[in-house]
């Protein structure tokens, strides 16, 4: 339709809509589906190469978009996207796993989908703290997250480069927390490397939105990167090895939902704000308050047992 009908404004934006969509499907089923694909012992290690897979797809990705838009354009942007999709559909069409047993208690009975998942939840407390946690941990990282790119325009410059480095910074620091990840079998303290990368997250931001210069700027730009592995690396490993298989999937797709999905709703406020408000002050107060509910995750949680 984009080739050959109309190229307006409102057809990107369903594309957009459809693609979302997908990456909701997508994402939950496979960090469900990876503990059925690797042993136990190795799902801390595996996750650690799956974030340096993600941090070098960031750094590389919009290379070869800004080449193919600007030698090609648009439309071969979709048809790289739908060839690699497909390449993706053939690959997983050759891998079999078994699916897990699903169990045939009296909840699970009376709920389906991501009602049961909401029951499961509901009946287990470390489950429902970790969950809570999640989202008002998310909530204080969307502006940092989501308001970086204005705060560099507003307050550096708006040049190509300083927004090139602000986001190349960030993923190379992604790069080498994932790297930390993967050089280790398993950590004991599952809750206190996400706390760690609650409150190291937090120091970043706040310490981003105080007068400095770019550099400096960019020096806790490249430290939040390598702490935010430790948040999704960590988390994804700690549901994996706790969660039933057959509620893996559904346990995973609330916590997509808490863990992404808070950012456009927590925007409804940071955004208006962030005109009435210097976005460095809205990091300072977030960075901060993040580092103590890094604490109080790691506090509460470890009182709690499956």
């Amino acid at each position: 339709i984009f080739a050959f009908m109309t190229q307006d404004l409102w057809l990107l934006l369903v594309i957009a809509v459809i693609r979302s969509f997908g990456n909701g499907l997508e994402n939950p089923a496979a960090n469900a589906l990876l503990p059925q694909l690797v042993p136990a012992k190795h799902l801390t290690r595996v996750n650690g190469y799956n974030q340096i897979l993600m941090a070098a797809m960031l750094v590389m990705s919009p290379l070869l978009a800004g080449y193919i838009l600007s030698d090609l354009g648009i439309f071969w942007i979709f048809v790289v996207d739908a060839l690699s999709a497909a390449l993706a559909i053939l690959f997983l069409s050759v891998v079999h796993v078994p699916t897990p047993s699903a169990s045939h208690d009296r909840a699970a009975k009376r709920a389906d989908g991501i009602l049961a998942g909401l029951q499961y939840v509901r009946r287990t407390p470390i489950l429902l703290a970790f969950m809570l946690f999640t989202g008002l941990a998310f909530i204080l990282v969307a502006p940092s997250s989501q308001l970086s790119t204005l705060y560099v325009n507003r307050t550096f410059g708006s040049e190509v480069w300083h927004l090139t480095f602000n986001e190349w910074f960030w993923t190379i620091g992604a790069g080498l927390g994932g790297l930390y990840i993967a050089r280790h079998k398993h950590f004991r303290d599952q809750l206190g490397l996400i706390a760690i990368g609650f409150a190291g997250s937090g120091l970043a931001f706040a310490e981003m939105g105080l007068p400095q210069s770019f550099s400096f700027y960019l020096l806790f730009m490249f430290v939040s990167g390598t702490f935010y592995p430790l948040i999704q690396a960590g988390q994804t490993i700690y549901l994996q090895e706790n969660v039933p298989a057959d509620k893996l999937g559904r346990v995973f797709s609330l916590w997509a939902i808490l863990s992404t999905g808070i950012y456009p709703l927590a925007m409804l406020v940071y955004g208006p704000l962030a005109d009435q408000v210097p976005i460095g002050r809205i990091f300072v107060v977030t960075g901060l308050l993040l580092i103590g509910v890094a604490y109080w995750f790691w506090h509460r949680l470890r009182k709690l047992s499956w």
